[in-house]
């Protein structure tokens, strides 16, 4: 299990990310947080099985993303640079083994 805390910033919602490896880059998410576009995508994906490879990685022979995640985000989240985006991709894949756990930031300076 993976576990991911990401401070969306300004809005001062705090979302926790819980994802976990299926097998064969397969994985399943739920989110815990007070905000209520990332409560509507956590009712449509939260707990589904989710093939991590479609999410990253465009197709090999047709070039598309079929990615949920951003499917369901575009759909819900109005405000598109939210951070949270990033922190479940990432969450999702060190769950799987493609990456290593490793903080992540973005500074003000």
């Amino acid at each position: 299990m993976v576990n991911v805390e990401i401070d969306s910033g300004i809005c001062g919602f705090t979302t926790i990310v819980h994802a976990e490896d299926k097998k064969e880059f397969m994985a399943s998410f739920r989110l815990e947080t007070e905000c209520p576009n990332w409560k509507k995508v956590d009712a449509v994906l939260g707990g589904k099985k989710i093939n991590v490879m479609a999410e990253l990685f465009k197709d090999k022979k047709t070039g598309e993303l079929n990615s949920q995640v951003l499917d369901i985000f575009f759909k819900t989240i109005p405000h598109v640079s939210c951070p949270v985006l990033s922190g479940v991709l990432k969450a999702l894949e060190v769950s799987v083994g493609l990456a290593l756990a490793k903080n992540a930031t973005i500074t003000f300076k």
